[in-house]
């Protein structure tokens, strides 16, 4: 169906054994990422293309050492649990930060976006997007550089999107992260970033995770 071609890998290249060239296929829009992954992960069904989404925590490292951690190079996809009530869907945390000192995701926008089922059930979710600065030189606040990774982190916002009524409450939920290289400035000027970024460090004691 024309409507999966972004979610199928060549076989041909999968008998290659051509993980970047893998990797270059799988790049599935967001109506895809919500409804065929991160909608099942969360019911607990299998998701359309198995092992295409990668249980991990983002936030666990810089993202050139995750992604390699993996066999992948510029674009990666993942499965990362989070906790409960710990904020509003509109109001994303503002910043995270890599295990190791090795930089932070700075918040940079969000919007709110619906996806339909083909049983047409609307399905209502969050894209909170993150910029990494990377430490350099003698670390903090005033030695962050931009490294051109954004990573964008999809919730979906209303738990009858998904959750079965025999369902109870949950501690953890899901959400589905893309982290991918850049190669211009995100909107908004990477020197406002870089301000923002420097002043919410500053501000605040570091957080691993």
């Amino acid at each position: 169906m024309e409507e999966e071609m972004n979610l199928i890998l060549s076989a041909d290249k999968e008998a290659e054994g051509d993980e970047t060239e893998d990797e270059l296929d799988f790049d599935p829009t967001e109506d895809e990422l919500v409804l065929h992954f991160l909608r099942p992960q969360l019911r607990g069904f299998p998701p359309r293309v198995a092992g295409a989404v990668l249980e991990a925590d983002p936030c666990a490292a810089a993202p050139w050492d995750l992604l390699a951690r993996y066999g992948l190079r510029d674009r990666g996809h993942f499965f990362a649990a989070r906790a409960r009530g710990g904020r509003l869907p509109s109001a994303p945390p503002a910043r995270r930060h890599a295990v190791g000192a090795a930089g932070a995701w700075m918040h940079s926008s969000s919007r709110r976006g619906r996806s339909v089922t083909e049983l047409g059930v609307v399905v209502a979710w969050n894209r909170a997007r993150f910029c990494f600065f990377a430490s350099a030189g003698g670390g903090g606040a005033q030695h962050l550089r931009d490294a051109w990774w954004v990573m964008e982190e999809y919730e979906i916002t209303d738990p009858r999107c998904y959750r079965r009524h025999d369902d109870g409450d949950e501690d953890d939920y899901w959400v589905l992260c893309r982290v991918r290289r850049i190669t211009k400035p995100p909107a908004g000027g990477l020197q406002q970033l870089t301000q923002a970024a420097s002043a919410q460090i500053k501000a605040r004691p570091p957080v691993v995770g």
